[in-house]
C-alpha cells in the first residue's frame, strides 16, 4: 500500500464533505426560508379573504399570532442550520487533526 499519498488523498476527500454538507445546509437555509415566505402569504391571504368577517381584536391577534410564529419558525431555522454547520465544522476539523496526527506518526515510523 503507498502510504505516501495518504494525507493527500484523505484531504481531498475532508475538503469534498465539507463542501457538499455546507450546500446540503444551505439548500437547507434557502429551502426553510422559501417555506416560510409562502406559510406568510398563506397566512395573509386567508386573513384578507376573511377580514370583513372579524372584529379588530381578532385581526391584531391574528397579526400578533403571525409574527410570533414567524419569528419562532426563522429562529428554529436559523439554529438549525447554524448548529449542523458546527457540527460539519468540528467533523472537518477532527478528521483534519486524525489526518495529521496519522502522517506525524507514519514519518516516526519511516
Amino acid at each position: 500500500m503507498n502510504t505516501e499519498r495518504f494525507a493527500p488523498v484523505a484531504e481531498q476527500w475532508i475538503h469534498l464533505f465539507d463542501n457538499g454538507a455546507q450546500r446540503a445546509i444551505g439548500a437547507w437555509r434557502d429551502g426553510g426560508e422559501q417555506l416560510g415566505a409562502l406559510a406568510r402569504e398563506r397566512w395573509d391571504s386567508a386573513l384578507a379573504a376573511s377580514r370583513k368577517e372579524l372584529s379588530k381584536e381578532t385581526l391584531r391577534n391574528a397579526a400578533r399570532t403571525r409574527q410570533a410564529v414567524a419569528g419562532a419558525y426563522a429562529k428554529g431555522l436559523e439554529l438549525s442550520t447554524a448548529g449542523a454547520e458546527t457540527a460539519v465544522g468540528t467533523l472537518v476539523q477532527a478528521a483534519r487533526g486524525a489526518v495529521a496526527r496519522a502522517e506525524a506518526w507514519r514519518a516516526a515510523r519511516a
